[in-house]
């Protein structure tokens, strides 16, 4: 009962509330559960309850891992925009003259970070933030010229990364666009949504070519390997797609829960799920190899090695940990312990593994001895997001931030702040990229380059 009061207190600080008239005229639905105030931004948590987006948020960064109204542990701490509710509450207040005071994003809006030097500009700064969607983004790929991002508004947006200009919305799918991947040797970009279906574009025009149909769930993460596109969904099944017919090949069953990613390495496709599983399939064969077992939660993240010869697959789950699978025998070789919450998410470079969790940290682990080697530590919130592009970790945080970390020293060398809400995906291209580009819940998208060797202070947002 406390924590929902403190909810409410924090609310009324960043938005005014609706009067008590106001409020006890809504109808009781239009309501959310924590603050009891008119919702104007209802999301859904996993178990189907709606609430406001910035109480339940709170009650989530306030530690608590259950759905407010039924006391149940909630399976995943995702947000989802209730569409419907928010129409109906919408027309509800404008046949009520009350004001909602909504943000609206109808426009592409340049928000310039400014650096040491006070730069400004969107276009010659090193770091700017765009603005476009309406909802949170929920992927991002980038390629050698293009950044794509797929958003809960039910579109995808096509940036130029030489201008940073939006060039092209892509708008084919009824829901939630969640998932990812671009083949440049196909020339196709492919989006999974939680409208059950897979687009299909082209890179050049950035017209559809075809809807692939055939999960019953939300199509939660994409792969390619060779001529087959891979596709896993929260209706428990891998469906495999040949790329240049986009003919179906396969529905891959195994699975017993949701499967939330995807990853490769040499001939074997590998699934996470939260059935708290990995699986191994052929990717030529597509018949099943392996599952591998031991996580005790969900599996939530996955990572292949870079490093030819080393033939490792990295599993990060809410169980806290991560493991370590020889991809030749599928044997767990080692498992990595020291978080204190979930692991949300991993990458790799060619010496470390790098894993971020909800315990606000990121843990550095050798791939060659896999033993941890640092911790670092800044973050106010749960990482949610990494990638490295030349010597350096870049990291996203629910605290709205994202962070450089330089690999030889593990120093942060880089915070900067632009983005309004949390960070939830970074992309680059590799390595050797020149930028980052990050999505945030605030339906923004964040260019990055390397911060000079200075600039290790706050940049913040030019407003």
């Amino acid at each position: 009962m406390d924590a929902k009061m403190d909810v409410g207190v924090e609310d009324q600080g960043s938005k005014a509330a609706p009067s008590p008239s106001t409020t006890a005229s809504a109808p009781p639905h239009f309501l959310c559960p924590v603050s009891m105030e008119l919702m104007k931004d209802p999301v859904m948590v996993a178990t189907g309850h709606t609430y406001d987006r910035p109480s339940i948020k709170r009650w989530l960064e306030q530690g608590h891992k259950t759905c407010p109204v039924t006391g149940s542990r909630l399976r995943n701490l995702d947000l989802l925009p209730n569409f419907a509710l928010r129409s109906a509450i919408s027309e509800w207040a404008a046949a009520n003259n009350v004001k909602l005071n909504d943000r609206q994003l109808t426009s592409v809006t340049e928000k310039a970070v400014g650096g040491t030097d006070g730069e400004s500009d969107a276009q010659t700064s090193p770091h700017c933030v765009l603005e476009g969607h309406e909802e949170i983004v929920w992927a991002v790929e980038a390629t050698d010229g293009h950044l794509f991002s797929a958003s809960a508004d039910k579109s995808i947006r096509a940036w130029d990364t030489k201008t940073r200009r939006c060039v092209h919305v892509l708008e084919e799918h009824t829901r939630p666009v969640l998932s990812l991947v671009v083949s440049q040797l196909h020339g196709k970009l492919f989006s999974g949504s939680y409208d059950c279906s897979i687009c299909v574009w082209d890179l050049v025009t950035f017209r559809r070519i075809k809807s692939l149909h055939g999960h019953t769930d939300a199509v939660r993460s994409l792969a390619v390997a060779g001529d087959t596109l891979f596709s896993a969904s929260y209706d428990s099944t891998l469906r495999a797609y040949n790329i240049n017919t986009l003919k179906p090949l396969k529905v891959l069953e195994g699975h017993t829960g949701p499967v939330r990613t995807l990853t490769v390495l040499g001939a074997h496709m590998f699934s996470g799920s939260y059935d708290y599983t990995v699986r191994v399939w052929h990717t030529e064969t597509l018949e099943p190899v392996h599952v591998l077992e031991g996580h005790t939660d969900a599996v939530r993240a996955l990572a292949a090695s870079p490093v030819p010869e080393l033939k490792y697959i990295f599993s990060g789950s809410d169980d806290n940990s991560v493991r370590v699978w020889d991809a030749n025998t599928f044997k767990c070789v080692s498992v990595f312990q020291g978080h204190q919450d979930n692991v949300r998410v991993l990458t790799a470079d060619s010496r470390y593994l790098y894993s971020g969790s909800w315990d606000k940290t990121i843990r550095v682990w050798d791939t060659q001895s896999l033993e941890c080697v640092r911790m670092l530590e800044g973050h106010m919130e749960a990482v949610l997001a990494l990638t490295v592009m030349r010597g350096h970790l870049i990291s996203g945080s629910y605290d709205t931030t994202v962070r450089f970390w330089n690999t030889e020293t593990f120093q942060c060398v880089g915070k900067f702040e632009g983005h309004d809400d949390a960070v939830r995906v970074l992309t680059s291209t590799g390595e050797d990229a020149e930028s980052v580009y990050s999505g945030s819940y605030d339906g923004s998208i964040g260019f990055w380059s390397l911060p000079a060797p200075t600039s290790n202070t706050r940049a913040p947002a030019t407003r």
